[in-house]
């Protein structure tokens, strides 16, 4: 199974979208330890379950919504010390 996240580079910074990258391939791997995970930048925000099932994606999309909604754990925020 291959799994492709595509994260629109307008709407994230490049740091951002290394902890992203880090987070979701994490997560895909605890239940798919054999699939392909990409992550890269483009101009949308898409996301492809390739060679799964109908459920596979149901539930990529499931964690994909969990890791958002849990970003404050794992997320961290630059600091701006003045």
């Amino acid at each position: 199974m291959r799994i492709e996240l595509m994260v629109n580079k307008n709407n994230v910074p490049q740091d951002v979208f290394c902890q992203v990258e880090h987070e979701f391939c994490r997560r895909m791997a605890i239940y798919w330890p054999d699939a392909l995970v990409r992550v890269r930048l483009g101009g949308a925000n898409e996301l492809n379950v390739l060679g799964g099932l109908k459920e596979d994606k149901q539930h990529v999309e499931s964690q994909l919504e969990a890791m958002f909604d849990e970003a404050d754990d794992w997320l961290e925020q630059p600091s701006y010390d003045m």
